[in-house]
């Protein structure tokens, strides 16, 4: 970490303590304490090795004049967060109960204050370290017991023009026995340097829906993570598509607290040029008869760089454990680099659990069969990539944001369409 934005960074924390809620302040200088300590993630950190962030934040930031629009989602209740702040005018996140971060935490006793830093805590990491220090903006939903929300929440952040200059945000979810919820959260424009924490809880017999959509400009540099703690019979089924950026990382740090609790992670990454997109999971088994399963696919063009780090830890008494995880690339470029590093950490003995991965270009004799009834080559290659993504699509139950996402997929083969028609 270099010197200088060390000492910004230190002397903001500073200046923020117990800004948002005075109550806050003692939760804030211990993590300011620990960054202090510890600083920004380099390649010195084992969970770091393969994105450097430190060196990300030193570098100058790539250049992208391509318009940014935010996207829509029809009929959904609407968060929307323009350049880091949160655009009350142009919200409706009321209508399913949400409210701001600020008066969430307004009283220590209120019903959301008593989550905060406490979802599968994560002591030693710098990332929710540095955002809980530098916590300034956000958003609180807590659902009631036996409640299904008929909308979904559309978390949209929108990074705009010289304005876009980094914020540190934090979300909190909170779900009742029994209750149901979909979460949209969109990432658009080029932050100088972001972080935003979501912390979710979920109560015995509830299900969230996560669908999370990274489309940042070239230059953006974005860390994020996601904490959640799953109780028994509870379900938390998520969907994590990116386009990567000059730096662009999501940890999903999930603890399958309940016996009977599921998780279901797929995620779908498209990185060209010269972009960079990290995927890092850590699933934790803490019960008996739990089960989780995570596939992720991946399409890198140019020399773009992509990271999947999956780890799935099975403690002594989670036994029955059922957790699969696997990762496929493609590489449509002889420049571009995929790094997958799967880990199993199993202290229990009667176990189901397995990880694989592969890497590869499309498949010659499909790509022949398709130019064989006059199919041009880009497009073919377009049509086996789509097909390649297609049973993690399907997957979205929702078909509206179904749609988002295969657009999202469609835009990018249409703009890559000429350097994806060969192999350099």
């Amino acid at each position: 970490m270099t010197g200088s934005l060390s000492d910004t960074l230190l002397a903001t924390m500073e200046q923020r303590r117990g800004a948002i809620a005075p109550w806050l302040g003692e939760l804030q200088g211990q993590a300011q304490e620990l960054f202090r300590r510890e600083g920004l993630p380099s390649r010195r950190i084992e969970a770091w090795r393969y994105s450097d962030l430190a060196r990300a934040l030193r570098e100058d930031r790539v250049a992208d004049a391509t318009p940014v629009s935010a996207p829509e989602l029809p009929g959904a209740a609407l968060a929307a967060f323009v350049n880091g702040a949160l655009d009350d005018k142009a919200s409706s996140y009321g209508k399913v109960g949400a409210v701001n971060l600020r008066t969430a935490l307004g009283e220590k006793n209120s019903p959301l204050a008593s989550i905060i830093g406490k979802v599968y805590p994560q002591a030693g990491h710098p990332i929710v370290n540095l955002n809980t220090a530098l916590l300034e903006e956000g958003l609180a939903l807590r659902v009631p017991a036996g409640k299904k929300l008929d909308l979904p929440l559309h978390l949209r952040f929108l990074w705009t023009g010289a304005a876009s200059d980094g914020r540190h945000l934090r979300l909190l979810i909170e779900l009742e026995e029994g209750a149901e919820a979909t979460i949209y959260e969109t990432h658009d424009g080029a932050p100088s340097f972001a972080t935003i924490v979501t912390e979710f809880s979920l109560a015995k017999g509830s299900r969230l829906t996560h669908i999370r959509q990274e489309s940042l400009a070239a230059g953006a540099r974005q860390a994020a993570v996601t904490l959640g703690e799953i109780a028994e019979q509870a379900t938390y089924h998520a969907f994590y598509f990116t386009q990567g950026a000059h730096f662009a990382r999501h940890e999903a740090l999930i603890k399958l607290a309940g016996e009977g609790a599921h998780a279901e992670l797929d995620g779908a990454t498209m990185v060209a040029d010269s972009r960079h997109a990290d995927n890092t999971t850590v699933m934790e088994h803490a019960a008996p008869n739990a089960t989780s399963n995570q596939v992720f696919r991946a399409v890198l063009a140019g020399s773009a760089r992509g990271v999947y780090q999956g780890c799935v830890k099975v403690a002594q008494a989670a036994q029955k454990t059922d957790a699969r995880q696997l990762s496929r690339a493609l590489l449509l470029s002889h420049k571009a680099e995929i790094v997958t590093k799967p880990e199993l950490e199993i202290f229990a003995d009667d176990v189901k659990c397995s990880h694989g991965a592969t890497a590869g270009e499309l498949d010659a004799n499909a790509l022949f069969f398709l130019r064989a009834r006059g199919i041009p080559e880009a497009q073919a290659r377009a049509l086996l990539i789509e097909a390649f993504f297609g049973e993690a699509l399907d997957k979205i139950d929702n078909e509206v944001l179904r749609e988002s996402v295969s657009l999202s997929v469609h835009n990018w083969l249409s703009t890559h369409a000429g350097e994806a028609s060969h192999v350099e």
